[in-house]
């Protein structure tokens, strides 16, 4: 559930509330280490493009993740090798944002933090070889709650009548709890830049919003584990119908794909990459002043490609 409180201004302030159940529309896979990466996918939608008025802006999200691997699919967990893995993520996010007066290359400059906090649960089939050489397999539960790993942007945002668009750098620190023996984890203990453009069309008239944001992240190595894991690229879009009434309803989705392969002298596996792609509906509320308020969850299938 998410509550945004703004600095009460003359123009209106857009707030959404959106469910997004993923449907698998392709053979999907996460890849990198963990089978994860610091970018949140779906996170910027509905109104990708869209940067409010100048002001000091504070949301809570709530954060509810499934995924899980076949059983034939192995996945670099730490030091360990896990197959038939499932994550259970359980957050609740706050992100504090701050768009100022000021203009560069006409776009308005703005800031934001997010620091989640929250639990994740590990299940999976450990394989590991004995101290006399005897190759063993086990299953295993972990759960951990601490904080999760931060990010920390800086955005330009244009608007030139229905048209918006923004350019977004975020760089992800890792400051969740990690421990590269432990199968449970809150952060993945490697640093990453992400670069992301966004633009929403949202027609005055008709009410119509469509909206897509375009990313790639960067991923340094994981010092624990000297795993290297790939670059990935994520797009994400929604097609939206907003009512005179302050509501809105569409259908909203995103599309991973990792660019480079996962390396380093802790990779044991190979040259890992992996792809995603999800769809599902998405309900939206618009507000003025009032206190913003959403829910939204996912899940998804992983597996290798």
């Amino acid at each position: 559930m998410r509550t945004d409180m703004a600095r009460a201004t003359s123009k209106p302030i857009w707030a959404a509330l959106c469910l997004a159940g993923s449907v698998s529309t392709l053979e999907t896979a996460r890849a990198a280490e963990y089978g994860l990466g610091d970018y949140l996918l779906g996170y910027s939608l509905p109104m990708a493009g869209y940067t409010p008025p100048p002001g000091l802006y504070f949301s809570d999200t709530f954060y509810l993740y499934q995924g899980s691997a076949s059983a034939n699919v192995t996945f670099p967990i730490g030091k360990n090798a896990a197959a038939g893995v499932t994550y259970n993520f359980l957050f609740d996010i706050d992100q504090i944002a701050w768009v100022t007066d000021v203009k560069v290359l006409g776009g308005s400059l703005g800031f934001a933090a997010l620091v989640p906090f929250g639990g994740e649960r590990t299940s999976a089939s450990l394989a590991f070889t004995g101290p006399l050489g005897n190759f063993r397999q086990i299953d295993a539960t972990d759960s951990e709650d601490a904080l999760g790993d931060s990010a920390f942007a800086a955005f330009l945002g244009w608007d030139e009548g229905e048209h918006h668009w923004n350019a977004t750098l975020t760089g992800f620190a890792p400051t969740g709890y990690y421990s590269s023996t432990a199968l449970a984890f809150t952060g993945l203990h490697r640093p990453a830049v992400d670069l992301k453009a966004g633009y929403t069309y949202l027609s005055l008239q008709t009410g119509i919003e469509a909206s897509a944001a375009l990313g790639v992240t960067l991923n340094m190595i994981n010092t624990a584990t000297n795993y290297q894991s790939g670059d990935e690229l994520h797009i994400e879009a929604a097609l939206n119908e907003h009512l005179p009434f302050g509501l809105a309803a569409g259908v909203g989705g995103y599309y991973y794909q990792q660019v480079t392969a996962d390396g380093g002298s802790g990779d044991k596996i190979g040259a890992f990459r992996g792809r995603v792609a999800a769809i599902g509906p998405c309900f939206l509320i618009r507000s003025r002043r009032e206190p913003k308020r959403s829910l939204s969850a996912a899940g998804g299938f992983m597996s290798s490609t």
